[in-house]
């Protein structure tokens, strides 16, 4: 179901989770027919023949359904509306108009003129309410393969709404070799042999909706889904990609030009290739296309340098390129990122991605760069890049490895803070906050969008969320624009009433780092799914008591540690003559959990979050005795 209305495309990739005993009304929709006839003639042209028929049950299926859209490319592909119609809860039938049915440019093309090819086909699915049927019937003809003398292909049967009936039915010519993959089903296909041709079909019935659960792997990698490719190899895959990409790297003298000035009196390799790394995140603006809709060949390195934008290939080309002329080898790698399935080894196809990145050999293994994400420092990879089997393309053969998955060290959170406690019950606090890896990345996002009110107005609530009606004195960024160095914030503040006066007892509670998300990611008794954080963390939380004048310490929690399958947290305490310090580290790798490990990483998580909250000091005021001088009288 790759062609579904562009809503639940979008749906699909929102994890999801199956319950085949889940009632129907929680579903927007009863997908009545999901019919897909994709016929591949000998110069590997195609057409398909799209069947769908849905019934819609309440406003959620009216938003997800009731507005067709099919994308398709003007370029490669023809598409023809053969039939449309609405049929009311009262049988009376209704069809679309001409003006309800409508090519429309995407978006992102009005941002990025050069890639004019690609359209929307629209329909506008007219009376369609709950309790009303839509029925459409769709050819689309591949008039030109992708990759030149090969035909590659996926289709969903399941979704996130329950399908009475679904089937991928497919022809090919019978000398056409080709391979398929199923997964999550093991129903074999019919085939059936005719003259010059073999039909494969298979079709499923009575198909559970996919019901969703936090962070959980994409559709795509939890659906039953197909996907074939004629592809014979991974090296014949490169020998074909390089054919697109190789003569794109070319530079020109303006480019030279601006390597020149990016690396003067630079001295090593690696600050070279720092320089145009950090100008091509920073200074190309990325548009972001689906790897395969606009077509897999890059845009020339100059052309992409000259407009200043691209898309993932482009940014790919561009800095590769850069990297050749300063003497550095590099690579395109395709990448299946999170928000798709994962890359299966045993099935060469270009249909298993979605991104592309840059591998620069090393001694042992290789670096990766990603800059379409101008939030990553050097040498970083967003979380979408890690942990995936990747294809490096050489000219004449692929390989094929594995990104790395970052450990908890390099995606941290630092937060110190030094609290000065008033015997009014109010507290001044000075926080330092350092924010590292995927943690950088985010806040660099967010605080780059924002004009500088609203970042004050950031600023507040973070000290709000250490205590209600906190006041803000001052607040320092750093630069956020800089890939070179960390986020850092300072912020001071005080909060009225924070502390628990009792007689002589002053009652703290240790403002330490909040963590509730933790709990709220592992909310659920069990889970169908694995559970995807999608990167490692540690949280480090510094808490320094300035220790009232005339108070001592009267009580601290005592000292204690967990570490598990998944991670590891501590608290310590530590007694100074005028400070009592608090420390609080948790480290995490849990990038990825199996449903049967879920209750391990829910008493990691709930532990941690507990033991943060029960984090209480008490001072009590310091008695001085009167000393009274008795004078012994004279005999």
């Amino acid at each position: 179901m790759k062609k579904l209305p562009i809503l639940l495309i979008i749906a699909l990739l929102v994890p999801m989770s199956a319950h085949a005993d889940q009632p129907q009304h929680e579903a927007g929709a009863i997908i009545l027919k999901d019919i897909d006839k994709t016929t591949v003639f000998s110069d590997f042209t195609y057409t398909t023949l799209e069947h769908e028929k849905i019934k819609i049950l309440n406003k959620r299926g009216v938003n997800d359904y009731c507005e067709v859209v099919l994308p398709y490319s003007t370029l490669y592909q023809k598409i023809e509306i053969l039939n449309a119609k609405t049929v009311l809860p009262d049988g009376k039938i209704l069809k679309p108009g001409k003006k309800a049915i409508n090519d429309v440019t995407p978006p992102f093309i009005v941002s990025a003129p050069i890639y004019s090819d690609i359209k929307y086909r629209t329909i506008t699915m007219p009376g369609c309410t709950p309790g009303s049927t839509i029925e459409y019937q769709v050819r689309i003809t591949t008039i030109k393969p992708y990759m030149d003398d090969n035909f590659f292909d996926s289709d969903h049967l399941q979704t996130s709404d329950p399908i009475e009936e679904s089937t991928y039915e497919l022809s090919l010519p019978k000398a056409m070799k080709f391979n398929y993959r199923q997964y999550h089903f093991t129903a074999p296909p019919v085939i059936v042999e005719q003259k010059d041709r073999v039909v494969y079909t298979w079709e499923l019935k009575n198909i559970p909706q996919i019901i969703p659960e936090q962070n959980m792997p994409p559709m795509s990698d939890v659906s039953n889904r197909i996907a074939v490719s004629t592809v014979p190899s991974w090296d014949a895959l490169a020998k074909w990609y390089w054919g697109l990409a190789g003569g794109q790297y070319k530079t020109d003298h303006a480019l030279d030009q601006k390597i020149g000035e990016l690396t003067k009196g630079l001295s090593t390799t690696d600050e070279k290739i720092r320089a145009v790394y950090n100008y091509v995140s920073l200074n190309i603006r990325y548009v972001g296309i689906e790897f395969g809709i606009e077509g897999y060949k890059p845009h020339k390195a100059v052309d992409v340098f000259k407009n200043k934008y691209g898309d993932c290939k482009d940014h790919a080309t561009l800095l590769i390129a850069m990297l050749r002329h300063i003497g550095v080898t590099a690579y395109p790698v395709l990448v299946d990122t999170a928000g798709i399935a994962k890359m299966d080894p045993t099935l060469p196809s270009p249909g298993q991605f979605d991104h592309e990145i840059v591998a620069v050999p090393q001694d042992k293994g290789f670096w990766f760069l990603d800059s379409t994400s101008d939030v990553t420092g050097y040498k970083d990879l967003p979380p979408m890049d890690q942990g995936r089997n990747v294809v490096i393309i050489q000219p004449d053969k692929a390989i094929i490895v594995k990104t790395p998955v970052f450990p908890a060290e390099t995606n941290s959170i630092i937060d110190d803070r030094t609290v000065n406690i008033k015997d009014n019950g109010s507290i001044t606090v000075s926080m330092k906050l350092t924010y590292n890896g995927v943690y950088s990345m985010y806040e660099k996002s967010m605080l780059r969008g924002m004009k500088p009110i609203q970042r004050k107005s950031i600023m507040e609530g973070t000290a709000n969320d250490v205590c209600t009606g906190a006041r803000v004195s001052s607040y320092d960024i750093s630069d956020i624009y800089s890939l070179n160095i960390p986020v850092k914030i300072s912020l001071d503040f005080s909060c009225q009433d924070y502390v628990i006066k009792a007689g002589d007892l002053l009652i703290v509670k240790v403002p330490n780092m909040s963590m509730e998300n933790l709990s709220q990611i592992v909310a659920r008794d069990t889970r169908s799914y694995p559970l995807v954080i999608g990167y490692n963390f540690e949280k480090k939380n510094i808490v320094t008591f300035n220790i009232p004048e005339g108070y001592r310490i009267r009580y601290m929690p005592g000292n204690t540690s967990y570490a598990g399958k998944f991670g590891s947290f501590a608290v310590s305490y530590r007694r100074l003559e005028k400070h009592l310090s608090y420390t609080g580290t948790m480290l995490s790798d849990a990038y990825s959990i199996q449903p049967e490990d879920y209750g391990l990483i829910k008493q990691f998580f709930n532990t941690a979050v507990i033991t943060g909250k029960k984090q209480v000091v008490v001072f009590e005021k310091l008695k001085f005795r009167k000393h009274v001088i008795r004078h012994r009288r004279g005999k």
